[in-house]
Protein backbone atom coordinates (compact mmCIF):
# COMPACT_ATOMS: atom_id res chain seq x y z
CA UNK A 1 0.00 0.00 0.00
CA UNK A 2 1.42 3.32 -1.04
CA UNK A 3 1.45 6.27 1.28
CA UNK A 4 2.37 9.75 0.46
CA UNK A 5 5.03 11.17 2.45
CA UNK A 6 6.89 14.75 2.83
CA UNK A 7 10.26 15.15 1.62
CA UNK A 8 12.35 17.90 1.05
CA UNK A 9 14.56 19.05 -1.55
CA UNK A 10 14.56 19.53 -5.58
CA UNK A 11 16.20 20.15 -9.12
CA UNK A 12 20.07 20.85 -9.42
CA UNK A 13 22.90 21.91 -7.46
CA UNK A 14 23.98 25.34 -7.99
CA UNK A 15 27.73 26.96 -8.80
CA UNK A 16 27.71 30.36 -8.84
CA UNK A 17 31.20 32.27 -10.45
CA UNK A 18 32.16 35.12 -8.65
CA UNK A 19 33.57 38.27 -10.21
CA UNK A 20 35.80 41.27 -9.33
CA UNK A 21 36.62 44.24 -10.57
CA UNK A 22 39.02 47.51 -9.71
CA UNK A 23 40.55 50.45 -11.01
CA UNK A 24 40.11 54.21 -11.17
CA UNK A 25 37.01 56.73 -12.17
CA UNK A 26 38.34 57.93 -14.95
CA UNK A 27 36.48 60.47 -17.53
CA UNK A 28 35.85 57.14 -20.10
CA UNK A 29 34.40 55.12 -16.92
CA UNK A 30 31.84 58.00 -16.39
CA UNK A 31 30.67 58.35 -19.57
CA UNK A 32 30.54 54.23 -20.00
CA UNK A 33 28.47 54.31 -16.61
CA UNK A 34 26.30 57.27 -18.21
CA UNK A 35 25.91 55.19 -21.82
CA UNK A 36 25.04 52.23 -19.56
CA UNK A 37 22.23 54.40 -17.95
CA UNK A 38 20.58 55.61 -20.64
CA UNK A 39 20.60 52.48 -22.43
CA UNK A 40 18.86 50.88 -19.57
CA UNK A 41 16.63 53.86 -19.27
CA UNK A 42 15.73 53.14 -23.15
CA UNK A 43 15.03 49.63 -22.30
CA UNK A 44 12.58 49.94 -19.90
CA UNK A 45 10.87 52.82 -21.91
CA UNK A 46 10.16 50.28 -24.78
CA UNK A 47 9.36 47.92 -22.20
CA UNK A 48 6.72 49.70 -21.44
CA UNK A 49 5.40 51.27 -25.25
CA UNK A 50 4.81 47.57 -25.87
CA UNK A 51 2.77 46.60 -23.14
CA UNK A 52 0.77 50.02 -24.12
CA UNK A 53 -0.30 48.82 -27.54
CA UNK A 54 -2.97 46.62 -26.26
CA UNK A 55 -5.69 49.43 -27.08
CA UNK A 56 -4.09 49.45 -30.49
CA UNK A 57 -4.79 45.21 -30.55
CA UNK A 58 -1.57 44.75 -31.79
CA UNK A 59 0.74 41.63 -30.81
CA UNK A 60 2.96 41.87 -27.95
CA UNK A 61 5.34 38.88 -28.10
CA UNK A 62 7.13 37.87 -24.53
CA UNK A 63 10.42 35.42 -24.68
CA UNK A 64 9.72 32.43 -22.20
CA UNK A 65 12.24 30.98 -20.89
CA UNK A 66 12.02 26.93 -20.46
CA UNK A 67 14.17 23.65 -19.75
CA UNK A 68 13.30 21.06 -22.60
CA UNK A 69 10.38 20.86 -25.81
CA UNK A 70 7.36 19.55 -23.86
CA UNK A 71 5.19 22.84 -23.50
CA UNK A 72 1.94 21.45 -23.52
CA UNK A 73 0.64 23.42 -20.80
CA UNK A 74 2.56 26.61 -22.30
CA UNK A 75 0.18 26.06 -26.04
CA UNK A 76 -2.79 25.92 -23.59
CA UNK A 77 -2.08 29.29 -22.14
CA UNK A 78 -1.19 30.69 -25.62
CA UNK A 79 -4.40 29.63 -26.84
CA UNK A 80 -5.96 31.99 -23.94
CA UNK A 81 -3.45 34.65 -24.42
CA UNK A 82 -4.53 35.40 -27.73
CA UNK A 83 -7.47 37.54 -27.04
CA UNK A 84 -5.29 39.78 -25.47
CA UNK A 85 -2.89 40.45 -28.40
CA UNK A 86 -0.33 38.53 -25.81
CA UNK A 87 2.32 36.00 -27.69
CA UNK A 88 4.70 33.60 -25.47
CA UNK A 89 7.75 32.83 -27.90
CA UNK A 90 9.36 29.48 -26.31
CA UNK A 91 13.30 29.49 -25.67
CA UNK A 92 14.22 26.41 -25.21
CA UNK A 93 17.47 25.84 -22.69
CA UNK A 94 19.19 22.81 -21.74
CA UNK A 95 20.31 23.32 -18.52
CA UNK A 96 19.32 25.10 -15.27
CA UNK A 97 22.29 28.20 -15.40
CA UNK A 98 21.07 29.88 -18.64
CA UNK A 99 17.37 30.70 -18.39
CA UNK A 100 18.31 32.96 -15.35
CA UNK A 101 21.54 34.62 -16.76
CA UNK A 102 19.11 35.03 -19.81
CA UNK A 103 16.38 36.93 -17.85
CA UNK A 104 19.14 39.23 -16.05
CA UNK A 105 20.63 40.47 -19.10
CA UNK A 106 17.38 41.14 -20.58
CA UNK A 107 17.43 38.50 -23.63
CA UNK A 108 13.99 36.82 -22.39
CA UNK A 109 11.04 38.47 -20.49
CA UNK A 110 10.28 35.38 -18.49
CA UNK A 111 10.95 32.26 -17.34
CA UNK A 112 9.45 28.99 -15.76
CA UNK A 113 11.93 26.17 -15.49
CA UNK A 114 13.01 25.60 -11.37
CA UNK A 115 11.93 25.61 -7.77
CA UNK A 116 11.43 28.45 -5.22
CA UNK A 117 14.11 27.01 -3.18
CA UNK A 118 16.54 26.52 -6.41
CA UNK A 119 15.62 30.39 -7.33
CA UNK A 120 16.43 31.48 -4.29
CA UNK A 121 19.90 30.33 -3.76
CA UNK A 122 20.54 31.04 -7.22
CA UNK A 123 20.06 34.91 -6.40
CA UNK A 124 21.25 34.79 -3.36
CA UNK A 125 24.65 33.57 -4.36
CA UNK A 126 24.48 35.60 -8.26
CA UNK A 127 23.41 39.09 -6.60
CA UNK A 128 20.46 38.89 -8.69
CA UNK A 129 18.10 41.72 -6.71
CA UNK A 130 15.68 42.49 -9.65
CA UNK A 131 14.25 38.97 -10.14
CA UNK A 132 10.96 37.93 -8.74
CA UNK A 133 8.22 35.29 -8.69
CA UNK A 134 5.18 36.20 -10.99
CA UNK A 135 3.43 32.79 -10.09
CA UNK A 136 3.24 29.31 -8.93
CA UNK A 137 3.06 26.77 -11.37
CA UNK A 138 3.50 22.88 -10.69
CA UNK A 139 5.20 20.43 -8.09
CA UNK A 140 6.84 17.25 -9.25
CA UNK A 141 7.05 14.89 -6.05
CA UNK A 142 10.41 12.84 -5.36
CA UNK A 143 9.76 9.39 -5.20
CA UNK A 144 11.22 5.96 -3.09
CA UNK A 145 11.90 3.25 -5.50
CA UNK A 146 12.80 -0.53 -5.77
CA UNK A 147 13.02 -3.47 -8.14
CA UNK A 148 13.67 -5.89 -4.96
CA UNK A 149 10.73 -4.83 -2.50
CA UNK A 150 7.20 -3.46 -2.96
CA UNK A 151 6.96 -2.01 1.03
CA UNK A 152 9.84 -0.26 3.11
CA UNK A 153 8.63 -2.50 5.94
CA UNK A 154 9.85 -5.66 3.87
CA UNK A 155 13.23 -4.77 3.58
CA UNK A 156 15.60 -6.22 6.17
CA UNK A 157 19.55 -6.47 6.32
CA UNK A 158 22.19 -4.74 4.88
CA UNK A 159 20.52 -1.61 2.40
CA UNK A 160 22.20 0.01 -0.17
CA UNK A 161 20.37 3.43 -0.98
CA UNK A 162 20.64 5.59 -4.21
CA UNK A 163 20.70 9.14 -3.93
CA UNK A 164 21.47 12.19 -6.95
CA UNK A 165 24.66 12.99 -5.95
CA UNK A 166 24.03 17.22 -6.32
CA UNK A 167 23.44 19.26 -3.49
CA UNK A 168 19.80 20.22 -3.87
CA UNK A 169 18.44 16.54 -5.08
CA UNK A 170 20.94 15.10 -2.76
CA UNK A 171 19.26 17.10 0.31
CA UNK A 172 16.03 16.33 -0.57
CA UNK A 173 16.67 12.76 -1.07
CA UNK A 174 18.19 12.76 2.22
CA UNK A 175 15.01 14.49 3.85
CA UNK A 176 12.84 12.38 2.53
CA UNK A 177 15.28 9.15 4.37
CA UNK A 178 14.77 10.97 7.37
CA UNK A 179 11.47 11.45 7.55
CA UNK A 180 10.45 7.30 6.10
CA UNK A 181 12.58 5.99 9.07
CA UNK A 182 16.34 5.43 7.81
CA UNK A 183 18.30 8.08 9.42
CA UNK A 184 18.45 11.21 11.51
CA UNK A 185 20.16 14.79 10.47
CA UNK A 186 21.72 17.11 12.41
CA UNK A 187 19.28 19.28 13.65
CA UNK A 188 21.46 22.17 11.86
CA UNK A 189 21.30 20.72 8.44
CA UNK A 190 18.98 22.79 7.24
CA UNK A 191 16.82 22.11 3.56
CA UNK A 192 20.02 21.15 1.74
CA UNK A 193 21.75 18.44 4.19
CA UNK A 194 24.69 15.85 2.77
CA UNK A 195 26.33 13.19 3.81
CA UNK A 196 28.11 14.84 6.40
CA UNK A 197 25.32 16.02 8.04
CA UNK A 198 23.70 12.52 8.90
CA UNK A 199 23.93 12.15 12.94
CA UNK A 200 23.01 8.47 13.04
CA UNK A 201 21.48 5.84 10.82
CA UNK A 202 18.52 4.09 12.25
CA UNK A 203 18.99 0.68 9.77
CA UNK A 204 21.81 -1.23 8.69
CA UNK A 205 22.16 1.64 5.36
CA UNK A 206 25.19 2.32 3.47
CA UNK A 207 24.59 5.52 0.96
CA UNK A 208 25.13 5.47 -2.38
CA UNK A 209 25.49 9.19 -3.97
CA UNK A 210 24.97 8.69 -7.77
CA UNK A 211 24.19 10.88 -11.29
CA UNK A 212 20.61 11.45 -10.71
CA UNK A 213 19.93 10.02 -14.45
CA UNK A 214 22.11 6.84 -13.59
CA UNK A 215 20.14 6.00 -10.92
CA UNK A 216 17.04 4.28 -12.63
CA UNK A 217 19.02 1.90 -14.51
CA UNK A 218 21.19 1.04 -11.08
CA UNK A 219 17.65 -0.38 -9.49
CA UNK A 220 18.82 -3.76 -9.52
CA UNK A 221 21.85 -3.05 -7.51
CA UNK A 222 19.99 -1.16 -5.02
CA UNK A 223 17.69 -2.04 -2.17
CA UNK A 224 16.47 1.62 -2.82
CA UNK A 225 16.77 4.50 -4.59
CA UNK A 226 15.51 8.08 -4.17
CA UNK A 227 14.69 9.36 -8.15
CA UNK A 228 13.63 12.81 -8.71
CA UNK A 229 10.17 12.61 -10.78
CA UNK A 230 11.81 14.29 -14.31
CA UNK A 231 14.26 11.50 -14.26
CA UNK A 232 11.84 8.73 -13.02
CA UNK A 233 9.38 10.02 -15.89
CA UNK A 234 12.44 9.81 -18.04
CA UNK A 235 13.20 6.15 -17.12
CA UNK A 236 9.61 5.18 -17.65
CA UNK A 237 8.69 5.44 -13.88
CA UNK A 238 5.39 6.54 -12.53
CA UNK A 239 5.06 7.57 -8.74
CA UNK A 240 1.37 5.85 -9.19
CA UNK A 241 2.80 2.91 -10.69
CA UNK A 242 6.01 2.51 -9.17
CA UNK A 243 6.70 4.73 -6.25
CA UNK A 244 6.69 2.90 -2.83
CA UNK A 245 6.55 6.78 -0.91
CA UNK A 246 6.41 9.96 -2.59
CA UNK A 247 6.27 13.62 -1.34
CA UNK A 248 2.84 15.53 0.06
CA UNK A 249 3.33 18.51 -1.60
CA UNK A 250 0.30 20.08 0.65
CA UNK A 251 2.44 19.85 3.27
CA UNK A 252 3.46 23.71 4.21
CA UNK A 253 7.49 23.05 3.55
CA UNK A 254 6.74 21.61 0.13
CA UNK A 255 6.27 25.14 -0.94
CA UNK A 256 9.78 25.65 -1.26
CA UNK A 257 9.98 23.14 -4.02
CA UNK A 258 6.83 24.28 -5.80
CA UNK A 259 7.73 25.53 -9.83
CA UNK A 260 8.07 29.02 -10.42
CA UNK A 261 7.10 31.67 -13.07
CA UNK A 262 10.16 34.24 -13.04
CA UNK A 263 10.16 37.98 -14.04
CA UNK A 264 11.86 41.16 -13.59
CA UNK A 265 10.22 42.67 -10.60
CA UNK A 266 9.68 46.18 -12.14
CA UNK A 267 7.65 43.84 -14.69
CA UNK A 268 5.79 41.47 -12.81
CA UNK A 269 2.77 43.67 -12.13
CA UNK A 270 2.68 45.11 -15.33
CA UNK A 271 -0.99 44.41 -16.67
CA UNK A 272 0.70 42.10 -19.85
CA UNK A 273 2.23 39.97 -17.36
CA UNK A 274 -0.43 39.32 -14.89
CA UNK A 275 -2.55 38.42 -18.01
CA UNK A 276 0.00 35.74 -18.41
CA UNK A 277 -0.12 34.63 -14.87
CA UNK A 278 -4.30 34.78 -15.27
CA UNK A 279 -3.82 32.58 -18.28
CA UNK A 280 -1.50 29.87 -17.16
CA UNK A 281 -3.17 29.71 -13.08
CA UNK A 282 -6.47 28.91 -15.20
CA UNK A 283 -8.47 25.96 -14.82
CA UNK A 284 -8.25 24.94 -18.57
CA UNK A 285 -4.26 24.69 -18.11
CA UNK A 286 -4.93 22.39 -14.99
CA UNK A 287 -6.44 20.46 -17.22
CA UNK A 288 -3.77 19.69 -19.13
CA UNK A 289 -1.31 19.75 -16.81
CA UNK A 290 -3.59 16.91 -15.24
CA UNK A 291 -4.09 15.23 -18.35
CA UNK A 292 -0.45 15.39 -19.77
CA UNK A 293 1.50 14.84 -16.87
CA UNK A 294 -0.87 11.68 -15.79
CA UNK A 295 -0.31 12.82 -12.10
CA UNK A 296 3.52 13.09 -12.45
CA UNK A 297 3.67 17.10 -11.95
CA UNK A 298 0.63 18.58 -9.93
CA UNK A 299 -0.84 21.79 -10.18
CA UNK A 300 -0.67 23.93 -6.97
CA UNK A 301 -2.70 26.72 -7.79
CA UNK A 302 -6.41 27.47 -6.41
Amino acid sequence: MKKRILALGLTVALAAASLAACGGASTKTTEKATEAGTEQGSEKATEAAKEEKADAGELRTYKLGVNGSDHEEWEKANELLAKDNIKLEMVEFSDYVKPNEALEDGEIDLNAFQTEIYFNNFVKERGYTDLGILAYTQVAPMGIYSSKYKSLDEATGHLIIAIPNDVTNGGRALKFLEKNGFLTLKKEAGLTPTVMDIEKYNKDVEIVEMVATQIPASLPDLSFACINNGVAKDAGLTLKNDAIVYEDYKEPDMKNYWNIIVAKKDRIESEDFQKIKKAYNSDEVKQVVLEHYDGQSIPVWD
